[in-house]
């Protein structure tokens, strides 16, 4: 489950060696997606952190803040938002 640009309400970018970008997702999930490089590419895209709604019900999302890898291959919800993006950032393409 690739991430595309153009599926993404974006709602903020910054960058810190990376991009990051805040946007709502096709399912109207907030994540935080990571890229490589100075600009936001699909072909750059390194994983998401899926940030779930307080309290919610819902069966299929993590109670916490979760990372998938770019393949959409769950990585980690162990340690903070920064440790789990370094985590992503370091992975090879």
């Amino acid at each position: 489950m690739s991430i595309r640009l153009t599926d993404l309400d974006i709602h903020w970018t910054g960058t810190d060696g990376h991009v990051l970008v805040l946007a709502i997702d096709t399912a109207g999930l907030l994540r935080l997606c990571l890229y490589a490089g100075g600009t936001p590419a699909d072909a750059q895209f390194r994983g998401s952190l899926l940030i779930p709604p307080d309290g919610h019900q819902q069966t299929f999302l993590p109670t916490r803040t979760t990372a998938y890898g770019p393949g959409g291959a769950w990585v980690t919800s162990a340690g903070d938002q920064t440790s789990m993006l370094a985590r992503l950032a370091n992975q090879l393409p």
